[in-house]
């Protein structure tokens, strides 16, 4: 197992989550700790890396390929598993270079050797000719994961947050970029949950077609209102919102990712989506690293 070279705060803890604006409410709240798994590898990155790296190591592959934008966190993530497990890695970084980024500064501390890719072009990342053009470029030994570990090795480790999770419940909310963490989680649902995915892409209506043909599942709904903006984007209401979740819950969240869910559901627990007394659990997907709001 790729676990084992490294330290991972697994089963990530389950907390009850006391947010005193939700006081109010019948719902009991808790949250899966997943920004904990590891410092340099937190959340769904661990999760969705966890099928790649077990298909790397049981391959005769010799380096590691991936993408991401400027500030990805499966970048910076994916290049700090290749250092600890001592897999060569290569990124492929949508648009330009910046130095002074913490998620490329990251990866390239960690020993990623970065390129970057015009937009254009990175547009073609999913294609077949442009998986052949990597391979001729870097070697056909080079094993690659589509931007954000999506796709089913992706989804198999995030799979597992279901079979740690002891609590009965009734939803499970977590941020979405690919829909990989959506599908597995989806996939693995007991019969009576639901999986509710907060979309941070602006959009992206096609998403639920990705989710459902990995998972199977139709036990699941995607919120595509709560992007503020669209990727990366925010706004000072979002920011408020993040401070205050902070000094209340000292839980961190940050504007790409988490911030945005916590937003979200909290827009629905106001709006009386969910049933009285539900139990509801929050995935912490990390993300924190690179974009926190302190």
């Amino acid at each position: 197992m790729a676990a084992d070279h490294l330290q991972l705060n697994l089963p990530s803890p389950l907390q009850p989550l006391f947010f005193e604006p939700w006081s109010k409410y019948t719902q009991k709240i808790f949250i899966k700790r997943d920004d904990l798994i590891h410092p340099d590898i937190p959340g769904n990155k661990w999760r969705k890396l966890q099928g790649h790296l077990e298909s790397y190591q049981s391959g005769s592959y010799r380096r590691l390929l991936t993408f991401g934008g400027a500030f990805s966190n499966h970048i910076s993530a994916t290049s700090a598993a290749c250092h600890y497990l001592g897999i060569p890695s290569i990124g492929m970084i949508r648009g330009e270079l910046d130095p002074a980024n913490p998620a490329l500064s990251a990866a390239k501390g960690f020993g990623m050797a970065l390129y970057p890719v015009p937009r254009h072009q990175y547009r073609e990342k999913d294609t077949e000719s442009y998986r052949r053009e990597l391979l001729h470029r870097f070697g056909e030994d080079t094993y690659i994961i589509p931007e954000g570990g999506a796709g089913t090795e992706g989804s198999l480790g995030c799979r597992g947050i279901v079979g740690e999770i002891h609590q009965t419940f009734d939803y499970i909310v977590t941020a979405s970029g690919t829909g990989t963490t959506l599908a597995g989680l989806s996939s693995a649902l007991p019969d009576h949950a639901k999986a509710i995915g907060v979309s941070v892409l602006k959009g992206e209506d096609t998403l639920s077609d990705y989710v459902r043909s990995v998972s199977g599942k139709n036990n699941f709904e995607l919120m595509t209102d709560y992007h503020f903006g669209g990727y990366a984007r925010t706004t000072p209401e979002l920011l408020d919102f993040i401070r205050n979740f902070k000094t209340s819950t000292d839980i961190l969240l940050d504007y790409v990712y988490t911030g945005k869910m916590i937003a979200a559901l909290d827009h629905l627990l106001q709006t009386d989506f969910f049933p009285p007394n539900s139990n509801i659990i929050v995935l912490h997907t990390g993300g924190v690293a690179n974009a926190p709001v302190r």
